[in-house]
């Protein structure tokens, strides 16, 4: 994998931005630019994003912007990241988790787990530990979830997916994310690190692409709704804030993750099978934390 642009080490805090030049990402990184903080943009097309670097140096004059290539289908492929990311030797200020897929077609990852899973929320809550011990005193760490977690519930089996639809799939890693993001801020809470949801709500993104009718019924839909612009706002009051265990929607809304929590065995479940696959992939000063 090919790295571009990283720069000698410097101490100030980086905030990494994963899918950093879709719609969602792209906006999130140039507020962050604009406001002077250094990003490491975390994409899979590390070429993509050092060209969206490059415009972003330009048009804002923040010269440490930096990509890096990040891999969410794979457990190994997150893990080399974080070990390239230790080489800048910086403590990270914020780990923005925008990175997220909507595949029509299932597939298997190289790790025996649905794509969709994996990539959504499996990878996410392990690249979101591997930076815990990296992070600088009041770092965040901020999830991205989804209205539509509200539409499913998880089957026992989770994360195996025994009947996989597009929707479905998608529902399920965000809500499976959400409810894994309390245990994460109860236990990141001692180290002063602060873990919050945002949802962006129903906007304009490529994510509404769907299949066949739906690509139609989607295009239609989606001309009333609000730009991605107005999706950025829950993102950049939660890296403001210095509330943990919340989930951010809208312009002032924001609600205790835990009053999502309907029923305590699926979420006693869902802690411990996470964990038993993810503590295979952390390192001993990582689980030490927890």
């Amino acid at each position: 994998m090919t790295d571009t642009n990283i720069s000698e080490p410097q101490a100030q805090p980086i905030y990494i931005v994963t899918g950093a030049t879709d719609s969602m990402g792209s906006l999130i990184t140039r507020r962050l630019a604009e406001q002077g903080k250094p990003v490491l943009l975390a994409c899979r097309n590390v070429e993509k994003a050092e060209r969206y670097a490059q415009s972003l140096r330009a048009s804002t004059g923040n010269r440490d912007l930096q990509a890096m290539q990040l891999v969410l289908s794979s457990f190994d492929q997150v893990k080399d990241f974080i070990e390239r990311f230790k080489t800048l030797n910086r403590p990270i200020a914020a780990l923005v988790n925008n990175a997220s897929t909507l595949p029509r077609h299932s597939k298997i990852s190289p790790d025996g787990y649905e794509h969709t899973i994996q990539v959504n929320f499996l990878s996410t809550a392990l690249i979101s530990m591997l930076a815990y011990p990296l992070m600088a005193d009041g770092g965040r760490i901020i999830l991205s979830t989804s209205i539509s977690r509200r539409l499913v519930s998880l089957p026992y089996e989770f994360p195996a997916v025994s009947h996989f639809t597009q929707i479905g799939a998608y529902a399920q890693s965000k809500l499976a994310l959400t409810l894994f993001s309390i245990y994460m801020s109860t236990v990141m809470k001692t180290g002063r690190v602060n873990v919050n949801c945002v949802n962006p709500g129903v906007i304009k993104t490529g994510v509404l692409a769907l299949h066949n009718w739906l690509d139609r019924a989607a295009d239609y839909l989606v001309k009333p709704l609000p730009d991605p612009e107005s999706g950025v706002i829950p993102t950049m009051r939660a890296l403001e804030s210095n509330d943990t265990g919340f989930i951010f929607e809208g312009h002032d809304k924001q609600i205790k993750t835990s009053s999502m929590l309907k029923n305590r065995d699926v979420f006693i479940k869902l802690c411990n099978d996470t964990m038993r696959i993810l503590k295979k992939h952390l390192p001993a000063d990582a689980i030490s934390k927890l």
